[in-house]
């Protein structure tokens, strides 16, 4: 891809994070002249969790909730941009935008979530964008969405909306890369074998589904280490079931970490578990534990998974609750080492390769030129900024 002078490109979100950071300096390093506008800072509860305040480290970030300046500064760079991508942002701030058929990629995980199966909580988008969804005015603009998850089209096409518009996207945190065989040889001289769980410790990420799993290992002898990294909720009920099953020497819970103290435990497991349900929106956990070539098991729910893994060759799926179809799956990889380090191998080569920073903004300025009808530009036939079909 040509470097790219002159081309404005304004992201819009509500706070900069180690998700987003690195895609925006993918952009900024292809010559694009780049801004990311923010609504606020980041919560106590990012904090609490390893997240650092990435606001005010750059010059390209601006900060609309510190002054009415940066608002009048955000609403020009909005206005002048050739592209403006709009995630968790007040709609009224890009309605004028819109309305004059200037580019805009709507950016989203999926709208509807809920914890008992229905459709019966509007989550994502703010309420104001609720009018242009059920009267379907964004189909007759130059409005596109971007998936932050693979359930994403699904929840639009209930509007009848975005359909033939939306397109794969996600999550781009840091990519490490390795000497892939090194790092697959070191992590099977474990012994036992590593098992690692990382999230929020909340409802929708289900952690007692890895103790429920870690009693069906111990019972059928395997020998193994299972850490569990986060803090939340449901901490210390998950500490009552490891004492009351016994499992202390087996089962560790490690608390929080910085993203950079998660990688180093990554590194070193050769199982990631992948618990949640569908009100997991993407989960960038995955893209960290693919990039750091662990054997996945992960719950076909969750948003990032249909995008990320394929069944049997990159990582190992299961249908949500189906807490035996997780069992099944990952004695497989417990009694297998080849399959082991195979899936961890293919892991790696798909971030390595596709679902990356750097290849997230080449892809993103071919499907800008391409549906702005620059010739020698197509849409993405696969992967990132591919056609995203709609899954139920």
């Amino acid at each position: 891809m040509k470097k790219e002078p002159g081309l404005k490109i304004v992201f819009c979100s509500n706070f900069m994070n180690h998700h987003q950071l690195y895609f925006s300096k993918s952009l900024i390093n292809k010559g694009v002249d780049f801004r990311f506008i923010t609504t606020r800072t980041i919560g106590a509860e990012r904090i609490d969790g390893g997240w650092k305040d990435l606001n005010t480290k750059f010059d390209w970030i601006v900060r609309i909730y510190e002054s009415e300046e940066q608002l009048k500064i955000a609403k020009k760079l909005i206005d002048e941009a050739d592209l403006v991508i709009a995630g968790s942002f007040p709609i009224k701030l890009i309605r004028k935008r819109i309305l004059k058929n200037k580019l805009v990629f709507l950016y989203s995980e999926r709208w509807f979530k809920s914890t008992d199966g229905s459709i019966d909580r509007f989550k994502t988008l703010h309420n104001a964008i609720s009018n242009l969804i059920h009267r379907k005015y964004l189909n007759f603009f130059n409005v596109y969405m971007l998936c932050a998850s693979a359930y994403t089209p699904y929840d639009c096409s209930l509007y009848g909306n975005f359909l033939g518009k939306c397109y794969k996207w996600g999550y781009f945190p840091y990519v490490n890369k390795y000497d892939i065989d090194d790092l697959i040889d070191k992590k099977e001289r474990n012994k036992p074998i590593k098992l690692l769980w990382v999230a929020r410790m909340l409802e929708l990420k289900h952690p007692e589904f890895t103790v429920n799993l870690a009693k069906k290992l111990k019972s059928e002898g395997f020998d193994f280490e299972m850490n569990l990294i986060g803090i939340g909720e449901k901490y210390d009920e998950i500490k009552r079931q490891i004492k009351n099953a016994n499992l202390e020497d087996q089962v560790k819970l490690l608390g929080s970490m910085s993203p950079e103290e998660v990688r180093s435990y990554m590194e070193n497991a050769n199982i990631f578990l992948f618990t949640s349900d569908y009100n997991e929106g993407w989960g960038a956990v995955l893209n960290e534990a693919m990039n750091s070539a662990c054997a996945v098991v992960a719950c076909e729910a969750i948003g990032s998974v249909p995008f990320l893994i394929k069944n049997g060759i990159n990582g190992l799926t299961y249908r949500y609750a189906d807490e035996e179809g997780l069992f099944e799956q990952v004695k497989s990889l417990m009694t297998d080492t080849m399959k082991r380090k195979r899936l961890g191998k293919e892991a790696y080569n798909t971030i390595i390769t596709e679902w990356n920073p750097e290849n997230a903004a080449k892809k993103l300025l071919q499907l800008y030129y391409a549906l702005q009808g620059v010739n020698g530009y197509e849409i993405p036939a696969e992967g990132v900024c591919s056609v995203a079909p709609i899954m139920k």
